[in-house]
């Protein structure tokens, strides 16, 4: 039994060793992509799978059943889109819209006085970008209350980590799913998708 067990983790042990990648090969995974074009963003999109890290965010994630999104050109610069979200919430539709405005590999904006995002796009597979997203929150507690969300957020300010396969369409194949595993295990999320889109959830119209 005990050679059996050794053998096992020897197993495991190689393929963790083997599916591990160097800093080197992560470089170029997560080198974000110059939006010297917005146009590349335009269009709708639909969130397929995501990891979040950041106390309250984490539970909106979980109560998170589908989103999508509509990138369009904003009128009053050619460096700044329109990012309209419609969320799916514990069977609720959450509606958002925010003016991002774009710094060479970075889109900034915020909703209010409550949040503050930067996002950057990561290459992909065909069809689908890698959003990577740092936001700042204040006053949390509101929007959790909003969302029906009961839990307990410390401090009035919080930072959050999120990466995001987004694309066109709402499934991507298994060898897909699995490159943007990797991807997320270059930037420290060692783990299993918090959210993959369940087909059955739909989207809100």
């Amino acid at each position: 039994m005990n050679l059996w067990l050794c053998s096992c983790f020897l197993v495991v042990g190689l393929f963790l060793s083997s599916s591990a990648l160097t800093p080197e090969e992560c470089q170029h995974l997560v080198k974000p992509l110059l939006l010297i074009e917005p146009s590349m963003m335009y269009g709708w999109w639909t969130t397929i799978a995501g990891y979040v890290d950041g106390e309250g965010f984490d539970a909106i994630q979980k109560a998170t059943e589908s989103t999508s999104m509509n990138v369009t050109q904003s009128p009053s610069s050619p460096n700044v889109v329109v990012l309209s979200e419609k969320n799916k919430i514990n069977g609720t539709c959450v509606d958002l819209a925010v003016n991002l405005t774009i710094d060479g590999n970075t889109a900034s904006g915020s909703v209010g006085d409550m949040v503050f995002s930067e996002f950057r796009l990561l290459p992909s597979c065909d069809g689908c970008f890698i959003l990577s997203v740092n936001t700042t929150a204040r006053n949390l507690d509101k929007l959790l209350q909003q969302l029906n969300i009961n839990i307990d957020v410390t401090g009035e300010e919080i930072n959050i980590r999120a990466i995001y396969l987004i694309g066109k369409e709402s499934t991507v194949k298994d060898s897909e799913l699995e490159h943007f595993k990797q991807q997320a295990n270059c930037l420290g999320f060692s783990r299993e998708p918090d959210f993959i889109y369940d087909p059955k959830n739909g989207f809100c119209a």
